[in-house]
């Protein structure tokens, strides 16, 4: 077959045509029947499985992921456990309501227990915090560097939390063996229940 017999065709006598272009014309026909229905029916399907393939792969991440906290979930549940308790330790070490008046004794019973002679003791200003009331107490007091030193140690022994702060150091006019200590002791209420 050549060039002219091609031109030669007459499609409304396909019956007619040689056997090698009847063929190749249903070659062509198929191939176009092919990529019409790729285009047209198989190309929005392919995209929703690709979309459904990223989809599967992320929720087999998340299924992995929560799987691997299911399997430690008895481990992380004895950590919860120890964090409530030392959570219940610590709120423990804060003094409720009606303790804030014996802390004030403490201090001032650790204070004479050392030695110490007390000027002033001031409550200050409440502050209040997030889950927490901040309650300071201002503390003048006089004596020697190492009732001093024991006075804080003390403290520092207490079973509650009591943080010293704002510490100023001078000597007594007139007597030179004697410090004076201004020191804010701040102790917390827990705002909960």
């Amino acid at each position: 077959m050549n060039l002219q017999e091609l031109n030669e065709l007459d499609f409304e006598d396909i019956a007619g045509w040689p056997p090698l272009a009847k063929v190749v014309f249903g070659f062509v026909v198929c191939g176009l029947i092919v990529a019409g229905m790729y285009y047209f029916v198989l190309k929005d399907e392919q995209l929703e499985l690709d979309k459904l393939h990223k989809q599967e792969v992320e929720l087999r991440a998340q299924f992995e992921g929560k799987a691997g906290l299911a399997g430690n979930l008895e481990a992380y549940q004895l950590q919860v456990d120890e964090m409530d308790k030392a959570f219940s330790t610590l709120l423990g070490q804060l003094p409720s309501q009606h303790e804030i008046a014996g802390l004030l004794d403490e201090l001032s019973f650790i204070g004479v227990k050392n030695g110490l002679v007390f000027r002033r003791i001031n409550w200050e200003r409440e502050v209040n915090k997030d889950f927490s009331t901040e309650l300071p107490i201002s503390l003048l007091v006089e004596g020697s560097y190492d009732e001093l030193g024991k006075f804080v140690s003390d403290i520092a022994a207490l079973p509650r939390i009591v943080i010293l702060g704002k510490v100023k150091l001078s000597r007594k006019n007139g007597d030179e063996s004697v410090l004076v200590m201004s020191v804010t002791a701040h102790t917390y209420r827990y705002n909960g229940e």
